[in-house]
């Protein structure tokens, strides 16, 4: 997938000067609403296990969430996506309500480890011990210890994410 390298650059070229913050805004709403087009095209079958992608309160970046969301559509799964910046107990009861087979949250940039730990916790702690939990975003590499000792599976890229959703499908049946 080409997003993943272009939202790098966008961001490469934002934090050098050359792009405004506007400009990179613009950028990311394009890319948002492309994603979003990919990811509704993308009919799951009537009976296709559900996954639930947001990203936790205090992460506004959602774009790495829509990638997730993209790919797992393109794997067969039903997306329920519900956006940027959600408190845990909203995550899981939602996650709850929809019947989600799995959930994932995206993490790109942590201003306090702190609180989003303390999320990711909550998170894993209200959700059934048989929904497993992903986390990707390029802020999950920094923190992978403690997410996956809080029961999370890090997922470091959009290809090991689809992997870990087949591996999900194959061992319920």
């Amino acid at each position: 997938m080409i997003a993943t390298p272009l939202l790098r650059h966008i961001g490469d070229e934002w934090h050098a000067g050359r792009l405004t913050l506007a400009q990179e805004h613009l950028a990311s709403a394009k890319l948002q609403g492309v994603l979003a087009d990919i990811m509704r095209s993308m009919a799951p079958a009537p009976a296709a296990p559900s996954v639930l992608l947001a990203t936790p309160a205090g992460e506004r970046h959602v774009v790495g969430a829509l990638l997730a969301a993209a790919a797992a559509a393109a794997e067969g799964w039903s997306v329920v996506f519900l956006g940027a910046d959600l408190p845990a107990s909203e995550i899981a009861a939602a996650a709850i309500a929809t019947g989600a087979r799995a959930v994932g949250i995206s993490l790109l940039y942590i201003d306090n480890r702190e609180r989003t730990l303390s999320e990711v916790n909550a998170l894993r702690t209200r959700l059934p011990a048989d929904v497993p939990a992903f986390v990707g975003g390029a802020a999950s590499a920094a923190i992978t210890r403690d997410l996956e000792q809080l029961g999370m599976r890090v997922v470091p890229d959009l290809a090991a994410f689809r992997a870990a959703l087949r591996a999900t499908l194959a061992a319920a049946k």
